[in-house]
């Protein structure tokens, strides 16, 4: 049976024809307030965006969602877990000043806006699952006893899973640090040393000390390296790749259960919403907005995370790219431009796996039906 997903494109048909009225609508065609009871805490899951970083979903949209949770009868809060990586947001006092300097308030929201998993990410609960990557999947306390939660992920190119929406935002997002480290775990990256300038931006990003400047050129340390691949968004000059091998593949699947213990523990209590909009080469935790790939779309709502994500792909691959923000990419692998707009920008990664392996471990099914809501 083909899971429903839900769309509505961006570009107003009349003057009145507002994108946040569509995302109510959205809200209303999917059923999202039948997971919602009187009174219920509900988390909304959101990406408050690195520091530097512009391309994240506006608080305006969370206004629109949080605003119809409370019709519903709802007692909705906004959160995310800390970084591993230095960053601005590896800790909650540091990750709440971020979040107001980018508009995250009482004010512009509406509801109270905090960190899942505590102070320095120490606050977490085990889910047993069983599966053959992870045992107990540790879930950020706030997001484990939410009565549900409502998943507004930003879609866009991730530089260890090609692809970054709802699985991502869920498996590596409602993680606290040690989770978001066991997920990582086995997966060093590449040095190339033959492009690398020296100057030290992966040393100040990397937050274990795995990573040193020798002879002018950064060295990695396998023994200290957790595989975050943070330093590969801090490298300007293509010095540092991932490997598409047996850890990179192990590391998806295990992103993948971590999702799928987030699911179980909110059984038929979990909505999804996907931003189709300002798609980058690489993930908000980036600090700056590389060029978008290709025009905005639309947003998606489904419950099931593994259909939202797929019908997300498919929509941005058959999208033409905006050539002027592409041709001149040598980095890009431009005999791809037209039919996978990630594989272009990340040709040594797949984003299928975290989709395969979801169908597999039963977290949700890649047969969609899209269902459009003007």
């Amino acid at each position: 049976m083909k899971s429903e997903v839900y769309f509505t494109k961006f570009g107003a048909l009349h003057m009145d024809d507002s994108i946040l009225g569509r995302l109510t609508r959205l809200f209303d065609r999917v059923g999202a307030g039948s997971i919602i009871k009187e009174n219920d805490i509900v988390a909304v899951k959101a990406h408050f965006g690195e520091e530097g970083n512009v391309s994240f979903v506006s608080p305006l949209y969370y206004r629109t969602i949080i605003d119809r949770i409370k019709i519903c009868g709802g007692n909705p809060f906004i959160s995310d877990t800390n970084t591993l990586y230095v960053g601005h947001r590896n800790n909650a006092v540091r990750h709440l000043n971020l979040a107001l300097k980018h508009g995250f308030s009482y004010a512009t929201v509406n509801a109270p806006v905090l960190i899942a998993d505590g102070l320095t990410g120490m606050d977490f609960v085990e889910e047993e699952i069983n599966l053959k990557h992870i045992k107990k999947a540790k879930i950020a306390s706030a997001f484990y006893w939410a009565n549900s939660m409502v998943v507004l992920s930003h879609c866009k190119g991730h530089m260890m899973t090609s692809f970054g929406g709802a699985i991502k935002n869920i498996g590596m997002g409602c993680a606290p640090r040690s989770g978001k480290q066991e997920q990582h775990s086995g997966g060093a990256p590449k040095f190339k040393s033959k492009y690398c300038t020296g100057c030290g931006e992966c040393v100040k990003w990397c937050n274990w000390g795995a990573i040193k400047i020798e002879n002018k050129k950064a060295v990695n340390d396998p023994a200290k390296c957790i595989g975050c691949g943070e330093c590969i968004s801090a490298c300007r000059f293509d010095a540092i790749d991932s490997f598409w091998d047996s850890d990179i593949t192990k590391m998806n699947e295990k992103m993948v259960e971590y999702a799928y213990a987030v699911v179980k523990n909110k059984k038929d209590k979990i909505v999804f919403f996907n931003f189709l909009m300002n798609i980058t080469p690489e993930c908000d935790c980036m600090p700056s907005t590389d060029r978008f790939l290709v025009p905005d779309i639309g947003i998606l709502a489904s419950f099931d995370p593994v259909a939202i994500d797929f019908a997300s792909i498919e929509l941005i691959n058959s999208s033409s790219v905006i050539s002027e923000n592409v041709n001149d990419k040598k980095e890009y692998d431009l005999k791809y431009t037209e039919k996978d707009k990630f594989k272009m920008v990340h040709s040594n990664l797949n984003w299928k796996i975290q989709l395969e392996y979801g169908k597999k471990i039963g977290l949700g099914n890649m047969d969609y039906e899209l269902i459009e809501v003007k």
